[in-house]
């Protein structure tokens, strides 16, 4: 059983910005963040939305991002971004594997695939799409039997605990209880940053071409 939280996220829906907020969302949209997809190849050619570009993290990072503005300033950037998390759910597989498979010496790196899984959580708060839900659900069967053969290596061990977000997000919606265990086994196959934060051993600057996901300026941040 989880703990019942002293306190929840608003919806996105729940507050509508006025004067000087929508201003500068309104800059933001037209500027670099509403109109990333329109010139980076990264993003406008993601293989994520069926192009031959990268296709790991930098879609889903932009997305994670941009919905919530998508969604206050509306118009054209909202259609765009629902063009493209219609093209994620449409594609899913019957595995319930979301967007390219990304290997990293033959063995999955899990870390987009939190990623966008987050993304979808954010995108059903934004839209209440109800396909959301269902996706979700496939994915995390899909992760609970990948992780098994597979165990989360780079980046996926190291950002593990982001894929409690949909796990916990599910969970509360349908009080399944391998959502539960699945959490646990995250935790034990992930990077122990309780431990590592009780004993930091980074005091000194990382020495040059000693670059480690511990001292990963954003991995930490994250956690």
């Amino acid at each position: 059983m989880l703990r019942e939280p002293k306190f929840r996220p608003l919806p996105i829906s729940a507050i509508r910005p006025k004067g000087w907020l929508v201003k500068q969302l309104h800059i933001q949209a037209e500027g670099l963040s509403g109109h990333l997809d329109t010139f980076w190849p990264d993003i406008q050619n993601s293989q994520w939305f069926g192009g031959e570009a990268e296709g790991w993290e930098r879609a889903p990072y932009w997305l994670d991002g941009v919905i919530p503005l998508a969604y206050q300033v509306g118009g054209a950037l909202k259609d765009r971004v629902d063009g493209y998390m219609d093209y994620i759910l449409m594609h899913q597989r019957e595995d319930g594997w979301l967007g390219p498979t990304f290997a990293e010496n033959k063995r999955p790196d899990l870390w987009s695939f939190l990623l966008v899984l987050k993304v979808l959580v954010v995108y059903h708060d934004a839209s209440g799409d109800d396909r959301v839900e269902g996706a979700v659900m496939r994915a995390l069967q899909c992760l609970d039997r990948v992780i098994d053969r597979h165990p989360l290596s780079n980046w996926g061990q190291f950002r593990w605990f982001e894929g409690l977000i949909a796990i916990y997000w599910l969970y509360e919606r349908t009080k399944a209880s391998w959502l539960l265990d699945l959490a646990v086994k995250l935790h034990a196959q992930g990077f122990h940053w309780g431990d590592f934060f009780r004993r930091w051993p980074l005091t000194n600057p990382t020495p040059m071409k000693r670059w480690n996901y511990m001292g990963h300026v954003v991995n930490n941040a994250m956690m």
